[in-house]
């Protein structure tokens, strides 16, 4: 959960309870919750608009400039599970996923801090490959652990990041800036990280070599710093998120925040031969996988209709390669619908949900 904060007091227009009609957690989930706090924290509707949700606190600084602050807790069992992850692969993916949304943002990583629940019976030789693995990434983009805390788990671990980044106010990439008109872009591959997850789940396949890449892309996720920042010079980039819960839970973010609609067209997705071979060997879908399985820390961003393909081509003179357009925003009520064949099509499955999905 993250935070855009301007200056100012928050004020509270109520102290009625927000859950009093609610009775389980389960039936609102966990973007309904976030919803449901930020109702203590708004400043008015338009400041709300910008409040809890983002995928960072953007944190003025008064000379133009802003601190980006974001935070990500991973828990065993839940986001991973000692006997699928190497160590090394397990300190990378703890610190990528807070990268990952300092990029989306458009911003530069800079400071860490780590908090670690721990097991007591642990081992020293693991503790130092997780932390080879994180001085791996955190070398990479020139990210300095700063502090955190420790302490002991009765159970599962837990790894909690909070990462700090830098970037002009003025170019900060929000998920409300989606404008009717704007085409939808997405960078990097989807749906390989479900795969892979697949492949780790079911005992059956976990053994076969050939999709080796695909646990790759769930253990070690590529990122895009570089290229968000580049986004971000352009004006006419208005709207960011990052793949962390699927194409389409994340699009329905900007959606709701952009009050726009987003139509997506299935046919101009960009699966990889290696997926489409995976779900064609073992009966899923590459479409479904790519929409709803999360984890792939891609970045799904709308830019302006009419500069979209001058942009794309200077990325691709830029970075050796570019990102797919898939669909438009369009003027109507919140809402993520997609097209097959130039047709309407419903997909039934649903993105990731902390607490609707199990």
């Amino acid at each position: 959960m993250s935070l855009i904060v301007k200056q100012g007091k928050v004020k509270s227009k109520s102290k009625k309870s927000l859950f009093n009609d609610i009775t389980s957690l389960s039936e609102i989930g966990e973007f309904g919750l976030i919803d449901r706090v930020a109702q203590l924290f708004r400043e008015g509707e338009e400041d709300n608009r910008l409040g809890i949700g983002d995928d960072c606190a953007v944190l003025p600084s008064g000379d133009g400039s802003s601190l980006l602050v974001t935070t990500d807790m991973l828990i065993e069992n839940r986001h991973f599970r000692m006997d699928w992850i190497d160590p090394e692969d397990l300190g990378y993916k703890a610190l990528a996923v807070n990268i990952s949304d300092i990029s989306a943002m458009g911003g530069a990583p800079e400071f860490a801090f780590l908090s670690l629940g721990l097991h007591s019976d642990i081992s020293t030789e693991w503790l130092d490959r997780f932390f080879r693995g994180t001085r791996e990434l955190s070398a990479i983009h020139d990210i300095k652990l700063m502090g955190g805390d420790t302490t002991k788990s009765p159970s599962d671990m837990v790894i909690s990041y909070t990462l700090l980044g830098l970037m002009d106010q003025s170019k900060v990439l929000l998920r409300s800036g989606a404008r009717p008109g704007d085409k939808i872009a997405l960078l990097g591959k989807v749906g390989e990280s479900g795969a892979g997850l697949k492949l780790l789940a079911e005992k059956e396949l976990n053994g076969n070599s050939k999709y080796q890449s695909l646990v790759k892309a769930h253990n070690r996720p590529k990122l895009f710093v570089r290229e968000a920042q580049y986004l971000a010079e352009f004006n006419a980039v208005h709207s960011m998120i990052d793949l962390s819960d699927g194409i389409q839970s994340d699009a329905r973010h900007i959606a709701n925040r952009s009050g726009a609609e987003l139509i997506i067209d299935l046919d101009l997705l960009p699966l990889s031969s290696t997926l489409t071979g995976f779900c064609n060997e073992y009966s899923c879908s590459a479409t479904e996988l790519a929409l709803t399985s999360g984890e792939d820390y891609g970045l799904l961003f709308t830019l302006s209709g009419e500069k979209a393909g001058i942009i794309r081509k200077q990325f691709t003179e830029q970075f050796g390669y570019s990102f797919h357009l898939i669909g438009e925003v369009a003027e109507g009520d919140p809402a993520v619908n997609y097209t097959k064949k130039g047709r309407p099509f419903k997909i039934e499955k649903q993105g990731f949900d902390h607490f609707k999905t199990k």
